[in-house]
């Protein structure tokens, strides 16, 4: 046992990442069905628009057909129906769509997260017009680019590497990750850039160069090209001033042009209302009743923290796939016992600060962006907000627990093969209920 301990504690997590991450995102992609992660239908329509060199569609449209109440089922009852349908027509007669210009649920998403499915989906419709290839070359492509964006994330950041890999194995992270829909590149990217701000914050150099702070600059805009990134910007406060070769730089710099990019561009970006939601009411309800309104977020926050949690470690389907507590449970233990894998004592407070209230903003706008546009206020309840959103946020309040925990001493070999081993049994759990679903 010794040994093993002394083994583990030489191996490199992003080592350990690629091998688990590959194994079981192929397992996982594998036993899958087609259109079986959440929103994974929509996530094909855009892609197939991005293939298309659609890469951004106009804020007005014709509604395509809703089709909420059978895309979860269609293939699923019947699974020879996907092959009756070809992919030059975008499986559009399959999900009920009368042609592909229409507007879409994800008609307003950033082409960038949906580029490695498009070009999974375009190389194999140019050698096949098997529906089932193409598809499955769509996840691959996904697959790819998510494992070399968070080996490259967990290879990078100096500090809780271990932290990253708990997270990145996730069962929730894992399908998402292998799946068509843009969850996958975007987790990858939420995790490099967090990593690379960790770098460049935590890092042993003393000085940034100008080539890495113009690629983090590069970074941030990127940021608004994904779905709701951009507020990981406000990671910049973290980098110290002292680092940087221009003492007069402000984070302001980064993070208030990247705001007026992302407001500009969701103005004139496609957003989905829900049936009968006047936005404009709801805007107004904020200031003439923020009594109510405040009530409602709480309400909210008490009776869903549970199912965010949940649903953002381990929770598959369409959410449907729900597994013992114990393993939700434990796995979350396992992101606390992470943060004593290595002693960093220089945390400041400050940055416990800023990972909180970061956090904290990042879940509220969540819940007051479905709100405004989609929830029905029945049960005073907001709904549609679900876990996998946060799944960056635990590596944002990675900074929270350490400060909190600081005091805690575990033999950390022992710790690392608590952990891996948590991995491993989960994911096996979870591709055990993915076959028997």
């Amino acid at each position: 046992m010794t040994k093993f301990l002394k083994l583990l504690d030489k191996i490199k997590p992003e080592h350990i990442f690629l091998v688990l991450g590959t194994f079981f995102g192929l397992i996982f992609l594998l036993i899958t069905p087609v259109l079986q992660v959440p929103d994974e239908a929509m996530h094909l329509l855009r892609a197939c628009e991005v293939s298309d060199f659609i890469i951004h569609n106009n804020k007005n449209g014709d509604i395509t057909k809703d089709i909420f109440p059978n895309r979860k089922n269609i293939v699923k009852d019947d699974y020879s129906i996907f092959s009756q349908f070809k992919a030059q027509k975008h499986y559009t007669e399959l999900l009920e769509f009368k042609d592909i210009s229409y507007t879409h649920n994800n008609s307003g998403y950033p082409f960038l997260i949906y580029l490695p499915s498009a070009i999974g989906l375009k190389a194999a419709s140019l050698i096949t017009s098997n529906p089932y290839i193409i598809f499955y070359s769509g996840r691959i492509l996904n697959l790819i680019f998510w494992l070399f964006l968070t080996f490259s994330s967990i290879r990078i950041t100096p500090r809780f590497k271990w932290t990253f890999l708990l997270c990145a194995l996730y069962p929730m992270t894992v399908y998402e990750g292998m799946s068509l829909s843009s969850d996958s590149i975007n987790l990858g990217i939420a995790f490099f850039y967090i990593a690379y701000t960790y770098y460049l914050a935590f890092g042993e150099k003393e000085k940034i160069t100008n080539k890495e702070f113009y690629f983090y600059i590069f970074l941030s805009f990127l940021t608004v090209l994904t779905k709701g990134l951009f507020l990981l910007t406000f990671l910049t406060l973290l980098i110290p001033k002292q680092k940087l070769r221009n003492t007069y730089f402000h984070p302001a710099f980064v993070i208030l042009p990247v705001i007026i990019f992302q407001v500009v561009l969701s103005a004139n970006s496609y957003i989905l209302i829900g049936d009968n939601i006047d936005t404009e009411a709801r805007k107004i309800l904020i200031f003439e009743n923020p009594v109510y309104v405040a009530k409602l977020f709480i309400n909210t926050l008490i009776q869903k923290s549970t199912f965010y949690v949940q649903s953002s470690i381990f929770r598959l389907g369409w959410l449907e796939i729900e597994p013992n507590p114990l393993a939700v449970i434990s796995l979350f233990i396992c992101y606390l016992l992470s943060t004593v894998t290595e002693e960093i004592k220089d945390i400041k407070l400050f940055d416990m600060l800023v990972s909180v209230t970061l956090s904290l903003v990042f879940v509220l706008l969540t819940i007051l962006l479905y709100f405004v546009t989609y929830s029905p206020l029945e049960n005073n309840l907001i709904i549609g907000v679900q876990g996998r959103y946060f799944i960056p946020l635990y590596l944002v309040l990675i900074l929270f627990f350490k400060k909190v925990l600081k005091l805690v001493n575990i033999k950390i070999p022992a710790v690392k093969a608590v952990l891996l081993l948590s991995i491993v049994i989960n994911l096996f759990y979870a591709a055990f209920l993915i076959i028997r679903a």
